[in-house]
């Protein structure tokens, strides 16, 4: 990959200079002159600003070209891209450019290892030796393979390789079904994906991990985002509850707490806290266990992880006919925006919601206050407040309200009603609902009945929270560990 080179390149089909694109970035500028220059690579959060800021997705910025949908594209040796996954290996991609594949075609480089890394993942691999000698292990059997040979096998069975002399090459075929980048069918989605996987691998917690949340873990795993996964539970109910899924055994710590005690999802909730802060890991995440435990042990005064702002779920969608990611909270967690007619109690939800959409590449957030509609009235006590949140100054977000749904996001609708000189009108990033009920309803409305791509964090605590439900897809839990990477990548550089 060379982002600056990509970068410099479309600056320049843009006619658009380094000065430009930090005022429109807001990234410092001697800053982004070093990422242009090839210095320095950009955060994340800044990869995403200078891909929104030159209307291209990170695949642009990342290998030169954006991902096309065709039958056939060719890829010359120097469109190859060079994907260095672990130590004793170095992958170039043969077809790094096809959109919706699920075979990864490599040229693989294997060198000498007395230690292996085991892998196990979803479907099928073909290797065809093309130098060298490697050493295969696929469950319980052994195979040695020159050049010329070959081997194809179900790469959900434990699998290592690793050459016998110091260096073997290899063509890899690896067929995956299940591969995160090819499920989403969201532009913006398979951006978060992609610059999730450019980061530092994340720790995890999960607590009383079960079958379905471990799946989740399990992906990210696969995918290069997690490294480590501390699972905190009963041996017992681990084994019996993740039967199908603990295939990454080198990839976990196992955290036992004794199961016998009437307070088990209390103790196991303690755990997972004092685990997370003992190894610094990045975020928690709340597997076979009620929801009232889990948080009391997150809030906990003396143990916790609180941080003094309240905790708010923020959602996270591509929305069919927008070409934005939109944050939506809070549709889970607070019953309404001013508890007891209080303004001050709803400043931490939207604060929550701004810091996400940074983190997420967005520079400076709209925040609509939706309401039914644009006008303050007695009568309808949350629009007197939202607009009194309207008139605050807000250092990193514009905030208006009240605005009614079609006012927030859609710009004719604004054209329409005559609204002029609003900073938000039509342009909003940000809906912040003032009850829940409201919030419920759309997130539904926008999943279930138009299929949006959907990650949703709790914000509020020292680290990204991930509450799973058991309607959660697969993908939604996977896009959810995304978002928290990057937040809590975020959190931890400006934090610094």
């Amino acid at each position: 990959m060379n982002v600056s080179k990509n970068i410099s390149k479309l600056l320049q089909s843009e006619g658009m200079d380094i000065d430009t694109l930090a005022k429109i970035t807001k990234i410092d500028k001697e800053a982004l002159k070093e990422i242009v220059e090839g210095k320095a690579e950009p955060m994340a959060s800044d990869l995403l600003k200078i891909a929104s800021a030159l209307s291209v997705d990170a695949a642009k910025l990342l290998y030169g070209k954006a991902f096309e949908e065709k039958k056939a594209i060719k890829t010359s040796h120097n469109d190859r891209v060079v994907v260095k996954r672990r130590d004793n290996f170095k992958y170039e991609s043969l077809a790094p450019y096809y959109a919706g594949k699920h075979i990864e075609p490599f040229a693989l480089e294997i060198y000498k290892t007395d230690n292996p890394d085991m892998s196990r993942h979803e479907g099928e691999e073909f290797h065809y030796v093309l130098e060298g000698k490697i050493k295969i292990i696929v469950g319980d059997e052994e195979f040695i393979l020159e050049k010329s040979d070959s081997i194809y096998f179900d790469s959900s069975l434990p699998h290592y390789v690793t050459s016998l002399v110091d260096v073997s090459k290899v063509i890899v075929a690896i067929y995956n079904p299940g591969s995160m980048v090819q499920a989403v069918r969201s532009g913006k989605m398979r951006d978060l994906i992609q610059t999730a996987k450019l980061l530092d691998k994340k720790e995890l917690v999960l607590v009383s991990p079960d079958n379905t949340s471990l799946s989740a873990v399990n992906k990210a795993i696969e995918e290069g985002i997690i490294s480590k996964a501390y699972l905190v539970g009963s041996k017992n109910k681990i084994e019996s509850y993740c039967s199908e899924t603990l295939i990454h055994k080198k990839r976990y710590a196992l955290e036992y707490v004794d199961d016998s005690k009437e307070s088990y999802e209390a103790d196991c909730a303690a755990k997972g806290v004092e685990v997370l802060k003992l190894h610094s890991a990045d975020m928690i995440m709340k597997g076979k266990i009620n929801s009232s435990p889990f948080t009391k042990a997150i809030l906990n005064k003396e143990k916790g992880l609180g941080t003094g702002r309240r905790l708010s779920l923020v959602s996270i969608l591509e929305i069919p006919g927008l070409n934005r990611l939109i944050f939506l909270t809070d549709p889970g967690i607070n019953p309404e925006l001013f508890p007891g007619n209080d303004i001050k109690a709803s400043i931490d939800i939207i604060k929550n919601a701004i810091d996400v959409a940074k983190s997420l590449g967005v520079v400076r957030p709209k925040v609509a206050l939706l309401d039914a509609n644009e006008m303050p009235s007695s009568k309808i006590p949350t629009t007197i407040n939202e607009h009194k949140l309207s008139q605050m100054e807000w250092e990193d977000a514009d905030v208006y309200g009240p605005l009614s749904y079609d006012l927030a996001l859609y710009e004719e609708a604004v054209k329409k009603k005559g609204i002029k000189n609003n900073p938000v009108a039509g342009r909003a990033d940000i809906l912040v609902v003032p009850h829940i009920e409201g919030g419920n309803f759309l997130y539904k409305a926008w999943v279930m009945t138009m299929g949006a791509e959907v990650a949703n964090i709790v914000l509020g605590a020292k680290v990204p929270i991930i509450f799973t439900s058991r309607s959660d897809s697969d993908i939604v839990k996977f896009l959810t560990i995304c978002s928290s990477a990057l937040y809590s990548e975020y959190f931890k550089r400006h934090s610094e």
